[in-house]
């Protein structure tokens, strides 16, 4: 990674990309009548059919489907006292993915909140589907292939040679079967995703909400639920730090009420979630309602955690997903709408 530079006067970027793994066309189909031109598909597929740029971020989505993402601050190349290596490397690998993730949610609930349809069989992204393009002069020059992902399926589609030419392109199976995301879904997701980039930190929860949800499609509740969990956990004690701000003052000879000693007794670990959400329920930060959510679902982690004989259900883990959803919209004001169709099939 690195930042944008330029090579005789052309400018050089690069973006991090990825594919959903159910694939899609990107506001339209391609256009199948004039296959006579040189690069008819190929231009078609890669032809990038939605972008939006600000200072601090870019997103782009082709008609084939792929999704690229730039963010200006992961690109910088690290300070000469902290020089670059496989640490630094793999922390904007995790701060991408989680900006991926993110994306990837907000897209899936848009089909649901704009076009009423739940079509994306979402997954969690790993460093092993996405991958890198350079650009250059506004032109995709280059990319890594994701080997080990049904993403560099969808790499290769770009090109004829990937598909028999024994019959009309048209009529294979990995095009026959995709269908089309319109661009109000698209804008739609990306308005939500820009409240994001405005937001630092909520995308980590967005990211593990995702998990959570791909862990739940395949009936893998435990982690689902203990990832919910976590988004719940780190919001009450948000809420309590900032409760602890507003009740601290300064008295005549200027000692905080809150001093460094108390506050740190306050939000130690004598100080559990249990005790914190009381209080906060009792001070009427936390709804009743929610605070009952909260504490059924911190019984079940506990149960997870101290190995009883409890196996969650789907309507334990849906449970703890919402209301750690409940908690994403309470403290970044981001809402969205999960699908909870699941990715299993017979056996």
């Amino acid at each position: 990674m690195g930042i944008i530079t330029e090579l005789k006067g052309v400018p050089i970027n690069q973006f991090t990309a990825f594919y959903p793994s159910r694939p899609f066309w990107a506001c339209s189909k391609p256009d199948f009548s004039n296959q006579n031109r040189e690069g008819w598909f190929h231009d078609q597929m890669a032809k990038e059919v939605f972008s939006r740029e600000t200072d601090s971020y870019t997103i782009k989505v082709c008609r084939d489907g792929r999704i690229m993402l730039r963010i200006e601050a992961l690109e910088r190349d690290p300070e000469p006292e902290m020089p670059g290596g496989i640490e630094d490397i793999v922390k904007r690998w995790g701060d991408y993915l989680d900006y991926l993730n993110a994306f990837y949610l907000l897209l899936d609930s848009a089909m649901l909140q704009v076009s009423k349809f739940a079509y994306f069989n979402l997954h969690e992204i790993t460093n092993r589907d996405a991958f890198r393009v350079r650009y250059e002069g506004g032109k995709s020059v280059g990319e890594n292939i994701a080997i080990e992902s049904i993403a560099s399926v969808f790499q290769m589609g770009r090109h004829l040679s990937s598909y028999p030419h024994w019959m009309p392109i048209e009529y294979d199976s990995k095009i026959m079967m995709r269908q089309v995301v319109p661009l109000d879904v698209i804008q739609f997701a990306s308005t939500q995703f820009e409240s994001v980039l405005n937001a630092p930190g909520s995308e980590k929860d967005l990211a593990s909400f995702a998990k959570s949800l791909s862990e739940y499609k395949v009936g893998n509740y435990e982690t689902s639920l203990i990832l919910a969990w976590f988004i719940t956990e780190g919001s009450i004690a948000y809420l309590w730090e900032r409760h602890l701000d507003g009740l601290n003052c300064e008295y005549e000879n200027g000692q905080k009420k809150i001093n460094r000693e108390r506050r740190d007794l306050l939000v130690g670990r004598d100080f559990t979630i249990s005790m914190i959400s009381n209080l906060l329920e009792l001070w009427d930060v936390l709804p009743n309602s929610l605070f009952k959510d909260v504490d059924a679902v911190r019984g079940f982690r506990n149960k997870i955690v101290h190995k009883l004989k409890y196996e969650p259900n789907a309507t334990d883990t849906q449970l703890a997903m919402k209301t750690a959803q409940v908690m994403i919209e309470r403290i970044w004001n981001i809402s969205f709408i999960p699908s909870l169709g699941y990715s299993v099939t017979g056996i």
